[in-house]
């Protein structure tokens, strides 16, 4: 498969100028999760099931999108394990990808991409007092989001021109062809890496036999490590030739930091100390809940936890990161005709010598042809803020069914990170050593039907939004997967009243 010169180059500078949802659902659901509990909305943790909660390393990371399914012609359950069939590899050993085994999904909507990478660690929980909890996270994160891409956009990048009706030898299934103008084709690009300090703080206000109210609130020191963007307003092109591009009407804005910040994951994620900020900023999530427990239902519930149902309402990830240094803002407005764009040698020599060079030469180049604003000096990177609805029932004392449902805040046009929109239904069975999960909703703005699964043992956790999908299906649009190891001390049923227990029997000091 070809592309043309005049379109490889146009995708490599939005490429150049750009470089998740992450949910944890069954970890922070869980009455065991200790700290994590906050994330989902810290009020939660004002009457923890621990004293001391400790985490020692929390890791996620996955990929999504709505565009490109991967068919495979064999089980996934088989690449997992490293069983695939000998005629689907090289003759290294290494799978042999074919392009046939990405299938489009072509329904005239426009198409969204995500991925991330998150790590928690360190983070403790300390119950200062009856009712009166106090937690600290570091959390880092690095999130690619592509949002409204354009259905013909799409093609256009996978397929490359039709050029049936050209000069040149490809033609692709896509309905691009060489003279065709492209337009309605708006659409975001994010690019994010940050760190979060955040304290908790939750308390227990109102506590009787039956009913117990909490409140709690996390302001959060948000460290900036690198951005990048593109908001694209509206770009109106059109090929005449291979060697190059028309723009028409064209209203695009990018801006991005020191991209050599992307490439150093270690640094980014365990190496605070060492890292340099291009931002800086601030957060908080909110947070109020309830628990309530009528004399009627205390026979059936369990007494550590002492309530038929609770619920809350948060405010998650409010905020922004102000980026100010070594960073590059601009637009680009055309509004006084077509300017032709003629890709020669001395494109392909500038980009030879490095991406600093090629974008530095695209840059004079375009500084000819259209209007150019570099006055910005500043990024202001948007949190992912989200409204957030949870509710618990306890059916039968190890047995819950939980429902969470968060709406993202900010919207698809924003500059900075989003969180997809989803309702989730959570069962599960719960104990003190060992709990699973199976969280089962609508993901990625209710567009998509998943089945997740959680597993806990001990401290040890696994868990994944969408791991039934990824083992039993051979067609994947994203895949996730959240892990790791955290510890605490319970509290005492004797002293534990908060939560409405009046049980004097100690439970201990164990971890789980």
């Amino acid at each position: 498969m070809k592309y043309t010169k005049a379109l490889a180059l146009f995708l490599t500078i939005l490429a150049s100028f750009s470089t998740t949802a992450q949910t944890f659902t069954g970890l922070q659901q869980s009455n065991f999760g200790g700290i994590h509990q906050a994330n989902l909305n810290p009020a939660n943790i004002a009457n923890s099931r621990h004293r001391i909660y400790i985490n020692g390393l929390t890791a996620g990371f996955g990929f999504n999108n709505d565009y490109l399914k991967l068919s495979l012609p064999f089980n996934y359950l088989n690449l997992i394990t490293g069983n695939v069939p000998s005629q689907y590899k090289n003759s290294q050993g290494q799978l042999a990808i074919d392009d046939s085994w990405l299938i489009e999904n072509v329904n005239g909507k426009s198409k969204n991409a995500s991925m991330y990478l998150q790590t928690r660690a360190p983070g403790f929980m300390y119950k200062i007092s009856e009712g009166f909890t106090v937690g600290l996270q570091y959390k880092n994160t690095i999130s690619f989001q592509l949002n409204d891409i354009a259905e013909p956009l799409a093609r256009l990048a996978r397929y490359g021109i039709d050029s049936s009706s050209g000069s040149v030898t490809f033609s692709g299934p896509n309905q691009f062809q060489i003279g065709t103008t492209f337009g309605d084709n708006a659409f975001t690009v994010n690019l994010n890496a940050f760190g979060e300090i955040g304290l908790t703080l939750a308390k227990t206000i109102v506590k009787n036999d039956n009913l117990v109210l909490k409140v709690g609130a996390t302001p959060k020191f948000l460290l900036g490590y690198g951005t990048g963007y593109i908001k694209n307003r509206g770009l109106l092109i059109k090929t005449p030739g291979t060697d190059t591009i028309v723009f028409g009407q064209t209203d695009v804005e990018y801006g991005y930091t020191d991209i050599e910040k992307f490439t150093k994951l270690n640094a980014i994620n365990f190496d605070i100390l060492n890292s340099t900020l291009s931002g800086k900023g601030f957060g908080y999530d909110l947070g109020f809940a309830f628990e309530f427990n009528p004399d009627g239902a205390k026979r059936i519930t369990n007494k550590k936890n002492a309530y038929l149902f609770r619920g809350g309402i948060s405010l998650l990830d409010a905020g922004h990161i102000t980026y100010n240094k070594d960073l590059k803002n601009t637009r680009i407005v055309n509004n006084t005709g077509d300017k032709q764009l003629i890709i020669n040698s001395n494109f392909s020599n500038a980009w030879s010598q490095g991406e600093a060079r090629g974008l530095e030469f695209t840059d004079s180049v375009m500084r000819t042809l259209f209007s150019i604003d570099t006055s910005a000096t500043n990024i202001i990177s948007h949190m992912p803020t989200t409204l957030n609805l949870q509710f618990d029932y306890n059916v039968f004392k190890f047995i819950y069914v939980g429902a969470n449902w968060t709406q993202d805040m900010r919207g698809k046009k924003s500059v900075g990170m989003r969180r997809a929109s989803y309702l989730m239904l959570i069962p599960r069975i719960e104990t003190k050593l060992f709990e699973i999960s199976l969280p089962i909703g609508l993901m990625n703005d209710y567009r998509t039907g998943r089945i997740g699964c959680y597993l806990r043992v001990g401290p040890v956790f696994i868990g994944s939004d969408n791991l039934i999908g990824q083992i039993k299906s051979n067609n994947i649009y994203g895949a996730d997967l959240y892990f790791g190891i955290s510890t605490g001390i319970p509290s005492k049923k004797d002293k534990d009243k908060s939560s409405g227990n009046t049980d004097n029997s100690s439970e201990g000091t164990s971890t789980y």
